[in-house]
């Protein structure tokens, strides 16, 4: 993958590009060209422009989702045809999948049959969908080339066009900031656990002439689309209301309570030792990995958009889940904050044990209100126990919550530390961080991929990466977000292919027989307004 910050390499923002003329290799990819799975698929020659795709009905074929479609944003437009008339079974025509998430099928966007037109959502971080429904007057002919297209934005909503007509669409703000893995036509499921085509799921189409671009298409632009003419994007005045709405993901678009006053301050990360709904243990509200929520989703779920005709197994969720979640903190750590980040608003509650007399006197903490997707609690210092977080809408989830003890002092002493300086104008060209610079181009829309490197402190000169890139922050444009991703390199004895071997030596951590024990982060005086 390329580290340019560029949203594409073409005019019109294209990230994927798939003819089917020839073969099921994308004519043009961002991220990966060859499917990762393609079983009774194939390429006939009676497509809508030269070859297309035939899928039959036990058919699977996707493609990877990293840099080829992005969650923010976007859109999607394909040539389908249904072969054999359609009817008042739904069927599913195209979806992409979550990286990971706390469904069943993992359907971050789907775009299906519904029996009397098409439907198509996308699924926000909260678990519920931004869906709308269309209705045909009358059936599409098996042999009829339809153009479907599918556009999503977090800041404004979702439009469905069937040939460059709009037939419905969702004003409606949402956060779609996830990790997404593949994408792919005509599936029961596409996500990381399984790829695959089975029971009441079993309907082939064919399709062509498969389109991605990194931005909600206009409806210009789905014009020129229909008619077969060149998109080219005009980029307006997006820059400010996705600012907001990246300052709202994080809570920086509220008063802060988080400033820190001590000229050192330590925050230590508590673990929880165990995670509560009812008696079923739910630890996906706290591992780390913001798509897994408490609670998961409830086949005939409440939250907006979920109320489905394809019905799934209710999994992993209790009728009565989403109510309360218990989490018990180990009685030697003590703790004065918790953060969370999520949809779920309602009472953060303490208790000194789990046991049911403690909990007959519950302490209030905190109050989150509704609207809040990241927020910080801090009250007074506590030693272990359990938190109790009362939900006042059930289903309405927690991604993910953290403890945490924060007090003055400084970082522990260790056994030994190793120091860098953050270097603005450093390009990332090292080996060893090569797969996290592919990461975030493939996870993080154009705007949010500004890499600085941190080097060795005692070897600065010796080290210089090269001359600064797009992604170094030193080159950041003023659209761009207020998001850095800082890189620290585990080793310096190497270099990139085709690149000269100006390192003859390596600090790093290698043959460590230590753990890390902390990060030390000294910030200098910065002359900037809060």
């Amino acid at each position: 993958m390329s580290y340019a910050i560029a949203s594409s390499q073409e005019d019109d923002g294209i990230l994927f590009r798939l003819s089917a003329d020839t073969s099921l290799k994308a004519d043009y990819a961002q991220g990966d060209a060859q499917p990762n799975f393609l079983s009774h698929v194939s390429v006939v020659n009676n497509g809508k422009v030269n070859g297309a795709a035939q899928w039959e009905d036990d058919g699977v074929g996707t493609w990877n989702a990293a840099a080829n479609v992005y969650a923010r944003r976007g859109s999607v437009a394909f040539y389908w045809r249904s072969r054999t008339p359609v009817g008042e079974a739904p069927f599913n025509i195209f979806r992409i999948g979550f990286a990971d998430h706390s469904s069943w099928d993992m359907a971050f966007l789907r775009i299906d049959w519904n029996g009397h037109g098409f439907d198509a959502f996308v699924t926000d971080t909260n678990l519920a969908r931004v869906r709308v429904s269309s209705h045909l007057k009358q059936l599409p002919a098996a042999d009829k080339w339809l153009l479907l297209t599918f556009t999503w934005d977090e800041t404004e909503g979702v439009r469905l066009y069937v040939d460059g007509n709009p037939v419905a669409s969702k004003l409606q703000k949402a956060d779609l900031d996830s990790g997404l893995d593949q994408f792919g036509f005509a599936g029961r499921i596409v996500s990381p656990h399984q790829v695959q085509s089975r029971y009441h799921f079993m309907r082939g189409s064919d399709f062509d002439e498969l389109k991605v671009f990194d931005h909600a298409l206009s409806a210009i632009e789905v014009t020129a689309l229909s008619s077969g003419k060149q998109t080219r994007h005009e980029a307006g005045n997006e820059s400010a209301e996705r600012l907001k709405s990246w300052l709202h993901r994080y809570g920086w678009d509220t008063p802060s309570s988080v400033l820190l006053t001590s000229p050192s301050t330590t925050i230590k990360k508590v673990e929880f030792t165990a995670a509560y709904d009812i008696k079923e243990e739910m630890r996906k509200g706290i591992d780390g990995i913001a798509e897994t929520t408490w609670p998961g989703v409830y086949n005939r779920s409440t939250l907006p958009g979920r109320d489905d005709y394809f019905e799934l197994p209710d999994w992993n969720v209790y009728v009565r889940g989403g109510k309360q979640y218990d989490l018990l903190v180990p009685s030697n750590q003590k703790f004065n904050r918790v953060e969370i980040r999520g949809a779920a608003f309602g009472t953060l509650n303490y208790a000194t044990s789990e046991d049911s007399a403690a909990q007959s006197k519950l302490e209030k903490l905190d109050t989150r209100q509704q609207g809040i997707v990241r927020s910080v609690s801090n009250f007074a210092e506590h030693n272990g126990g359990m938190l109790r977080f009362i939900n006042t809408v059930q289903e309405t989830p927690i991604q993910e919550l953290w403890a945490y003890d924060v007090h003055a002092g400084a970082e522990p002493k260790g056994t030994f530390k190793l120091s860098y300086r953050i270097k603005a104008d450093a390009a990332p060209e090292f080996p060893c961080i090569k797969s996290l610079v592919d990461f975030i181009d493939g996870r993080y829309p154009s705007e949010e991929r500004s890499i600085a490197v941190a080097l060795p402190i005692s070897a600065k000169a010796a080290v210089a990466a090269g001359s600064p890139t797009d992604t170094s922050i030193i080159k950041r444009e003023k659209n761009l977000a207020p998001l850095v991703h800082i890189l620290i390199p585990s080793a310096f004895d190497d270099s990139l292919s085709a690149r000269p071997l100006s390192r003859a030596w390596n600090y790093g951590w290698q043959n460590s027989h230590d753990g890390l024990d902390g990060i030390a982060i000294d910030i200098p005086a910065l002359q900037i307004a809060p």
